[in-house]
């Protein structure tokens, strides 16, 4: 099978030996579900797992040439992939670079998120142990301004370097169109590479206190094991809704500026609600759990009712922090 997609293909590239390593180690039938802290979806019908960017480029400016369709994640949290598969190429970066110089981290879209935090904080630099214990790549908690307590991970971005039709291009933060859980990553098909950060001195020890602190009470939210995705709905920011929607809401609802999801969520009933093997957790009104053989359709029908449901009691409407693969 491989041998004969390869012969498909025009052939000027295959003299270079990465490409050619790579085409004739594509895995075909891979298990989504596999791939996924969700354990949703189907089968990825041709798979390829990369584990540099030095590769990666190549691997992209190859199917771009060809015109070759392709997708690419990296962690497998925060997803919901499609119960039919894909039948494109799909890409999983599974590591990366990580290095500090001075007050500053470079790191490879595909590092852990935990693996740079605990960097920095050993070298006692302040900005990311507020987001501890966030599951995924650095390069997904990027895409999606990933952010816990007040902190968001684009308060300590300097530039990000994007791979966009066989170019390579450094993006200042202010080029990166950062708001609350959002990118110019989620709107344009740019695929990070490498990410800059620039961070403030402080007490390693105090950082991680914080740090443990923090992990210590997600743990006690996101319990072992569970097969869920994270927070589903993003948080409401209180300033962008009109006063006679915000004065349906106590101010002692609001933390850090937001309006929490579990909050809305929780008011119209959402804890224990279920449909197929897709269950709001019992303990929080904002996480959605996969049971066993839970789909995308059923957790996409769950997500209509209820964000019905919070539109007819708060006149507010809920946005998927997840995205749908």
């Amino acid at each position: 099978m491989v041998a004969s997609m390869v012969c498909s293909l025009s052939r000027n590239l295959l003299t270079d030996p990465v490409i050619n390593n790579y085409l004739f180690k594509i895995k075909h039938h891979v298990s989504l579900a596999s791939l996924s802290t969700f354990a949703i979806g189907g089968l990825a019908k041709n798979y390829i797992p990369v584990n540099n960017n030095t590769d990666l480029v190549k691997i992209l400016n190859y199917f771009w040439q060809e015109k070759l369709p392709f997708k690419i994640f990296a962690g497998g949290s925060n997803i919901v992939f499609p119960d039919n598969g894909l039948s494109l190429f799909h890409i999983h970066l599974k590591a990366g670079q990580l290095h500090k110089t001075n007050s500053s981290i470079i790191a490879g879209a595909g590092v852990s998120l935990f693996r740079v935090i605990e960097l920095a904080i050993v070298h006692g630099l302040s900005g990311l142990e507020n987001l501890s214990g966030i599951p995924g790549s650095i390069g997904g908690a990027v895409v999606g301004n990933a952010g816990a307590y007040g902190s968001s991970i684009s308060e300590v971005i300097s530039q990000v370097k994007i791979w966009h039709e066989g170019k390579i291009i450094w993006l200042k933060k202010d080029n990166c169109q950062f708001s609350y859980r959002e990118s110019i990553f989620k709107q344009k098909p740019y695929v990070i590479l490498q990410i800059e950060m620039e961070f403030n001195k402080s007490d390693p020890r105090k950082l991680k206190k914080i740090s443990d602190e923090i992990i210590d009470f997600r743990c006690q939210k996101y319990r072992q094991g569970l097969k869920c995705p994270g927070s589903f709905f993003k948080n409401i920011v209180a300033k962008n809704l009109p006063p006679r929607l915000l004065n349906n809401i106590g101010k002692d609802k609001i933390n850090f500026g937001k309006i929490p999801a579990g909050y809305l969520l929780e008011s119209v009933g959402a804890k224990g609600m279920r449909v197929g093997d897709i269950e709001i957790a019992p303990f929080h009104g904002n996480l959605f759990i996969n049971k066993g053989k839970g789909t995308a359709r059923d957790v996409k029908k769950l997500a209509v009712i209820l964000k019905r449901k919070v539109y007819q009691k708060f006149g507010i409407l809920l946005e998927e922090e997840i995205r749908y693969f």
